[in-house]
């Protein structure tokens, strides 16, 4: 059970913790700085839903903006709907799927399904969309130029998007973020972003759940059990599971990305998540680039055991939560190879002038602003709410850090302001 603690008072460094019940995360509040402009691009209505379905959730509650491209119309995609008729059915499943996920936007071209060519006028439509948008990030497929088995809508869909972004008369580039197919996903290949997308699991389900005429149709019938399927909605339920899961489960590579971002303890814990591929053109992500395209990640820190005190950079203000988690081990004192973790040496004594005399030497402990007032002990995993506004530095509990060795992974997550 994970608890939350309150700092609402010390004497000297010691602050009294009273416990109350956790939110849920996020690392940017909406107002705080200009929306994000997010634009997926894909080959047929409901692949945005299957691919980045999560992520344009959480970008969506967060108060960004984020539109749906589709390539074609989706007019191929049913084994014996008339393709005008079929094409009129799939957009308004799109708009379903867009009400579900708070899309700002959901586009669908014109272009037949299964005849998408990468020619000079589709370029120009994708180049002229992403402009229009304004876009801050594009997800789009990997853009190969053949797969065995391999859809060619998809294919041409990748490189008509990358080739868009060589005509581009933007002042700033965009960021362009690679999602695997399922044609490509099973080429070897490590994302280098993942995310965490349990607490929208089931919006992406619904929204993958509104193209009826796809999970409940046309896959069905060819995987042979379309009656199976119409006549029990419990197989409905378990088939649509089946047809997902597969884009969102945590694979080897994944967790790979996931305990970068996340730490191995959370990564254990997590079992839906989104990944993605930096592109190699358009914006080169940096470290500050993360911290603003991806609010929803938790910032990451490595902090020295020989540290005393390390600025996070995060502002606090009176009542916001926010969740740190931390990993790793120190050595806090060199001559007797003393180690320890986050929740420092065990039992503590009370000797020595740590800044934090009621936990461990070693632990990892906090502070609000400059002064001593306001330091607390964090250890391994603590979600406070803060009384109090300022900087908020990290450090080790310990009155000599300059003989100490080793270091803590830290991961910090806002969380929300306290509702009055």
């Amino acid at each position: 059970m994970k608890c939350k603690s309150l700092l609402c008072g010390c004497i000297g460094p010691l602050l009294f913790f009273f416990f109350i019940p956790a939110g849920t995360s996020s690392l940017r509040a909406a107002s705080d700085t200009p929306k994000l402009n997010v634009l997926v691009i894909f080959a047929h209505p409901d692949e945005g839903e299957i691919y980045a379905g999560g992520i344009s959730a959480i970008y969506s509650k967060l108060g960004e903006r984020v539109k749906f491209l589709s390539l074609t119309n989706g007019d191929a995609g049913h084994w014996s709907m008339d393709p005008v008729a079929l094409a009129k059915r799939r957009y308004k499943e799109a708009m379903e799927a867009k009400k579900i996920l708070g899309l700002t936007e959901y586009e669908v071209l014109d272009y037949h399904d299964g005849k998408l060519k990468n020619t000079t006028e589709i370029q120009e439509i994708v180049a002229d969309r992403i402009e229009k948008w304004s876009a801050d990030i594009v997800l789009l497929f990997y853009p190969i130029v053949t797969v065995p088995g391999g859809h060619n809508d998809n294919m041409q869909a990748g490189l008509i998007v990358r080739d868009a972004a060589k005509i581009l008369k933007m002042e700033k580039s965009p960021a362009f973020l690679y999602m695997r197919d399922y044609f490509t996903t099973s080429f070897s290949h490590v994302p280098d972003v993942a995310f965490n997308i349990e607490d929208v699991w089931e919006t992406k389900l619904l929204a993958m759940k509104a193209h009826e005429s796809q999970v409940v149709e046309s896959n069905p019938h060819a995987d042979g059990i379309l009656d199976e399927v119409l006549k029990s909605e419990a197989k409905r339920t378990e088939y649509l599971f089946y047809n997902s899961y597969p884009y969102s489960r945590i694979t080897p590579d994944i967790k790979l990305a996931i305990t970068k971002w996340y730490g191995q303890k959370k990564a254990e814990e997590i079992r839906w998540a989104e990944a993605f591929e930096f592109a190699e053109f358009g914006l080169q992500i940096n470290d500050n680039a993360i911290a603003e395209l991806f609010p929803m990640l938790p910032k990451t820190y490595i902090l020295k055991g020989s540290a005393s005190w390390l600025d996070t950079g995060i502002d606090l203000k009176s009542g916001q939560e926010i969740e740190i988690r931390a990993e790793g081990e120190i050595v806090w004192k060199k001559e007797g190879y003393n180690f320890c973790g986050p929740d420092g040496n065990v039992p503590y004594t009370r000797w020595g002038k740590r800044p934090v005399l009621a936990c461990g030497v070693g632990a990892l402990i906090g502070r609000i602003g400059q002064s001593s007032d306001y330091t607390f002990m964090i250890g391994r995993n603590l979600t406070i709410e803060a009384c109090a506004e300022g900087r908020l530095f990290i450090g080790i509990n310990d009155d000599n850090t300059s003989d100490n060795a080793g270091f803590y992974n830290v991961w910090i997550q806002n969380i929300n302001m306290k509702k009055p």
